[in-house]
């Protein structure tokens, strides 16, 4: 199985093609992931893992759009892509001035033709965003990280995990990250 570590940094993995823009990573592939297209084949691996990268790419729609093209195109049928960004609402995304793009997982819903069709049947008020793409990507799971500080106050029993549920929609710094994996449909219907 063909696997791409997608910005790597110094997070080099054994077993991936380890790809950044950054000569000190020592990347196994020296590349500007904003510049395409890719020297990758179409539907080359079945795995991706863009570890906080995506916050940092596409600061227009048009570079976005090019990005997730491409990822879209060297991703097998089926593959996956485990996708990690901070949290819009943690101090992490807003300290970087290097972050260009806040994520939430309606973001990523949004990347899902079924999920735009539905919409579109319904007439929803939402961006199609898989047809504008051109790219047809199903959130396979996704999960919040907490902040290390309000997990700590759980285990002392301060707070309860409902209480840290209901606190992520409303409150600063309680999730950390969002950690969602895609799975790329393919072929792209329209």
């Amino acid at each position: 199985m063909a696997k791409l570590n997608l910005g790597c940094g110094f997070d080099r993995r054994d077993g991936f093609v380890n790809a950044d823009s950054f000569p000190e990573c020592k990347p196994d592939v020296l590349m500007d992931i904003e510049k395409t297209p890719w020297p990758f084949e179409d539907d080359m691996f079945e795995y991706v893992l863009l570890k906080h990268v995506l916050e940092h790419v596409g600061a227009d729609f048009a570079g976005f759009r090019s990005v997730m093209r491409e990822l879209y195109r060297v991703t097998a049928p089926d593959g996956l892509i485990e996708i990690h960004v901070p949290h819009f609402r943690h101090d992490t995304y807003w300290s970087d001035p290097t972050h260009v793009r806040p994520f939430t997982l309606l973001t990523f819903e949004m990347m899902s033709k079924a999920k735009n069709d539905e919409w579109i049947a319904r007439r929803a008020n939402y961006s199609m965003i898989a047809y504008a793409l051109g790219v047809d990507f199903e959130v396979a799971q996704a999960s919040q990280v907490y902040d290390p500080r309000w997990l700590e106050r759980e285990r002392l029993g301060e707070v309860t995990r409902d209480q840290l549920r209901t606190w992520a929609g409303e409150r600063w710094n309680v999730v950390k990250e969002l950690h969602v994996t895609l799975r790329a449909k393919k072929p792209f219907d329209r």
